[in-house]
């Protein structure tokens, strides 16, 4: 009993070294924790600024984007429309958040809070490699990709170029990607205006007119942040966009990617028309027609467009309407 009375004391300084050690060992995990913060579930329209952030690209652009949803969760980038931004996509973000992706929400180049180098037309080619290099730059391997009207031909050009960076991909309020798509109407006007100048309230108005209710703030946001666009910027956007052509390509595409087309029929850019030339060139993809939704899907039918491109995600039965 001496003899064990004796180890005591040493004993118990062990066993408290080793609780004192641990707990720090646990202060620090928390202090790790509490410095990196968790991704938003949802922004308001207010806050969307200060959630931009921006990083550098190979491609020789500061890209500004937005994250939320979980850190772990599947990657999804987002691709906006023409003369948009990443706020394009802050109605139907939280359905994708809760379903548990992780969201990248980009400005493509000349748009929002992106770069707008002086570099001539703003291609589908252009816009493709500034992605592929901002998923690299986000060590991004593949991801799932949903891109509208404008993003949704970058998505086009993203899925030739760089197939293997795509697990499924969605074409919103999309047409197949050649001089034809919007013409040199906008182009035009973007050079009407000048350099330095901005379009008027009345084309502002048409520009984001909507078939169905859309939130009024969201729009009122998103109508200024296109409007603060200069005139010069106009013309490589919308220039670039009628200087792309996909056409003999189409041939080339990965047939095993899967690719769903979302349109609208009250869809005031791309007809029925350009939706059966699709149907042709693309005939792997699968289609989906939302009766009486006009361009802007995400924004009028967004539940359902979140529905279904969840759904498409997990291969699973879509059932679109």
């Amino acid at each position: 009993m001496k003899h064990f009375s004796k180890k005591l004391p040493v004993l118990f300084l062990a066993l408290l070294c080793v609780f004192t050690f641990a707990a720090c060992g646990s202060d620090a995990e928390t202090d790790d924790a509490a410095k990196t913060p968790a991704l938003s579930m949802e922004i308001s329209q207010a806050d969307w600024d200060s959630y931009r952030q921006f990083v550098d690209l190979s491609t020789g652009i500061t890209m500004a984007y937005v994250e939320m949803g979980v850190e772990d969760g599947d990657p999804l980038v987002l691709i906006h429309g023409m003369t948009d931004n990443s706020r394009s996509w802050s109605l139907i973000a939280p359905y994708f958040a809760e379903a548990g992706y992780h969201i990248y929400m980009i400005d493509l180049r000349g748009h929002g809070e992106s770069d707008q180098p002086d570099t001539g037309f703003y291609t589908t080619a252009n816009y493709a490699a500034d992605i592929s290099a901002f998923m690299d730059a986000m060590e991004i391997a593949k991801a799932d990709i949903i891109g509208h009207s404008l993003g949704s031909m970058t998505a086009q050009t993203f899925e030739l170029l760089y197939p293997e960076k795509c697990d499924h991909v969605v074409w919103e309020s999309t047409t197949p990607v050649s001089a034809d798509a919007l013409g040199t109407y906008y182009y035009e006007y973007g050079e009407s205006i000048g350099a330095e100048g901005h379009p008027d309230d009345a084309f502002m108005e048409e520009w984001y007119y909507c078939n169905n209710p859309v939130d009024e703030e969201f729009l009122t946001y998103e109508m200024e942040e296109s409007q603060a666009l200069p005139g010069a910027d106009w013309e490589r956007i919308a220039g670039g966009a009628s200087f792309s052509n996909l056409l003999p390509y189409y041939q080339y595409m990965d047939d095993s990617i899967p690719t769903l087309i979302l349109w609208g029929s009250a869809d005031g850019f791309f007809g029925e028309d350009n939706q059966d030339q699709l149907k042709e060139l693309v005939p792997f993809a699968e289609f989906v027609a939302y009766d009486g939704i006009g361009h802007n899907i995400q924004w009028e039918h967004t539940a359902q467009m979140a529905k279904d491109c969840i759904a498409f995600f997990q291969d699973e039965e879509i059932g679109g309407n």
